[in-house]
């Protein structure tokens, strides 16, 4: 779950429906960005599946008692989310063994992952990078260039739709998440870094020319106040939010 605190509540949006709002973002694309081929599909159906294990843990939110929050994909009980992990790059793989790829890669990447000293986290990663390693064999003539630039195409797609998941829309670029204020950081085409701001509280714009045209994506979210908690109790109060869909125009700077 990505968590937003406001004074009055949290905004919370399930990991999964962040995934789909990076799928969106990866489909417009430039051609020089994402390039034509056999494998596109697959690529970005890797983007857009890419937190599908989240799913299990996100239908019954946990309630943090120590910080009177609720747990986020940040702080989450590290077993049953590397559990949800695995159960997720299953699943990719299954979907299309080259998406599976780009998952496994994505989440091997991640720093308390790739360097952890707990024990279950140290074996995922091991885990992951035999997944790798199979997958690799079974599919003949990859191109290893094209793998690394659809794989830091999915962290870039990642980064974007959590760039409108973890700030406030509209939000000044001094008041933006502290992820986000020195930009994005990038592989593609030998760049580092990437500028992304809110130009008012609908559209976002970047600082490269990454878009085909302006486009409108959306992302599920919920609102739950701090009352509503207090009088009904965390799950009650979770279950009791209705869904609501944020539009939010992305263009080119």
């Amino acid at each position: 779950m990505i968590v937003r605190e406001q004074p009055e509540g949290f905004v919370l949006i399930r990991q999964h429906d962040h995934a789909k709002l990076s799928g969106q973002i990866a489909e417009h694309f430039l051609p020089e960005w994402m390039p034509t081929g056999s494998d596109r599909e697959a690529a970005v159906l890797a983007i857009t599946q890419h937190d599908r294990g989240w799913r299990y843990l996100d239908e019954n939110p946990l309630w943090d008692s120590e910080s009177s929050s609720p747990f986020s994909f940040i702080n989450y009980p590290l077993e049953p989310k590397l559990s949800s992990y695995r159960a997720g790059l299953d699943e990719a793989e299954a979907m299309d063994p080259y998406a599976g790829l780009l998952c496994s890669m994505h989440y091997a990447s991640f720093q308390q992952i790739r360097y952890a000293e707990e024990p279950e986290a140290a074996r995922f990663y091991k885990e992951e990078l035999l997944r790798q390693e199979r997958i690799q064999s079974q599919l003949s003539g990859l191109d290893a260039s094209r793998v690394e630039r659809h794989f830091n195409l999915l962290k870039l797609c990642d980064s974007l739709s959590l760039y409108v998941c973890l700030n406030e829309p509209g939000v000044s670029k001094d008041e933006e998440h502290p992820w986000y204020r020195e930009g994005i950081e990038t592989e593609i085409a030998g760049l580092k870094h990437l500028q992304a701001r809110w130009v008012d509280e609908g559209c976002v714009a970047v600082s490269l020319p990454l878009f085909r045209s302006e486009f409108t994506g959306s992302i599920t979210l919920k609102r739950v106040s701090r009352q509503a908690i207090e009088e009904k109790g965390w799950g009650a109060a979770y279950d009791m939010a209705p869904e609501i869909t944020q539009d939010v125009i992305f263009r080119n700077k």
